[in-house]
């Protein structure tokens, strides 16, 4: 079985490492956000990735690229890890980051590239979690591509069509995808299971990987290494 990994925002493919390293499958894909066209482009970078049946782990704005994908013949499972529906607020909608904070983000981004990046890591981890973080890149061209994709892409009408079996790893101490937006996912698909991570915040599969494969594994019925 494959397993095709879709990272978080301006994230590097080895962000994954640690849980490759656990999980140890057979076969693995993974797709980089580098030079991209337009918002549509990470969808399509997705689909192109995905040519055989595969288990779809996606993390953050992945998680979103990857509930896009929840209805592809090819998607026999689907992973949201830090995932969200919608990552901007709107009304009857509060478990995400008002789009005036992401459009300031943007306006950052070109004029403190550095510090906003810096910032932004800050905020993957939980209380006592902090540490290296090699994974993120700097290009500030798709960078500013992914925010433009996290304020518009919305995929909560999709998720009452979904059949594929849906698994949400979610840290506790989330603060750029609340619990509660993976609370909102779960209640509204048909075949999920939600799992929720003490003293955990954005990144559970770099902090706790052994811990996010071992719920992987034990909900695929140990079929992760087939």
């Amino acid at each position: 079985m494959n397993i095709l990994l879709l990272p978080g925002w301006g994230m590097k493919g080895e962000v994954f490492t640690p849980l490759i390293q656990a999980l140890q499958p057979s076969h693995v894909t993974v797709v980089a956000w580098e030079h991209m066209h337009d918002v549509n482009h990470f969808l399509a970078k997705a689909k192109d990735a995905l040519t055989v049946p595969s288990i779809v782990i996606g993390w953050s704005l992945g998680s979103l690229v990857a509930l896009q994908l929840g209805m592809h013949p090819y998607v026999t499972h689907l992973v949201c890890i830090g995932g969200t529906s919608r990552f901007t607020t709107s009304e009857n909608y509060d478990a995400g980051w008002h789009a005036r904070v992401v459009e300031r983000m943007k306006v950052q981004l070109v004029r403190q590239p550095d510090k906003t990046i810096q910032s932004f890591i800050e905020m993957l981890w939980g209380e006592k979690e902090a540490q290296p973080f090699p994974y993120m890149h700097n290009r500030i061209p798709d960078l500013l591509l992914g925010l433009d994709y996290l304020l518009t892409t919305d995929v909560r009408d999709q998720l009452q069509q979904m059949d594929v079996p849906i698994l949400l790893i979610h840290g506790e101490q989330d603060r750029i995808c609340p619990p509660q937006a993976a609370q909102y996912i779960y209640e509204r698909t048909r075949n999920c299971t939600l799992t929720f991570l003490r003293n955990v915040g954005h990144a559970p599969h770099i902090t706790q990987p052994y811990a996010c494969a071992h719920v992987i594994q034990t909900w695929l019925g140990g079929g992760s290494n087939d």
